[in-house]
């Protein structure tokens, strides 16, 4: 092995080695760099999911409120209708008593 042979190989290894570890430190910045990112966005969504979970459960407990209302109103519907059963009863009974019959 000549000695321009040797320079040429003990100059161009250590280059190559010195650029595969530059190359090495920057990609993994640029992990560094996605993994970051990645972690951000996860904070982001993570607080919109908790947001949107609070306000879910507002709907919710509004709802039920609601359904309890729905409930009572229905009851006194329910004795509306009893009542107004009544009262037709009771006209009728008044327009046999009062009114003629269809045979005269």
């Amino acid at each position: 092995m000549t000695s321009d042979t040797k320079w040429i190989i003990g100059t161009t290894v250590p280059t190559v080695v010195a650029a595969a570890g530059l190359v090495a430190g920057l990609v993994s910045a640029q992990v560094s760099g996605v993994h970051a990112r990645i972690d951000g966005l996860e904070a982001r969504i993570d607080e919109r999911l908790d947001r949107m979970d609070e306000r879910l459960d507002r709907m919710d407990a509004r709802l039920d409120g609601i359904d309890s209302r729905l409930d009572g109103l229905d009851a006194r519907l329910r004795a509306v209708e009893v009542e107004f059963a009544r009262v037709d009863q009771r006209l009728e009974t008044l327009e046999r008593a009062i009114l003629p019959g269809p045979d005269g």
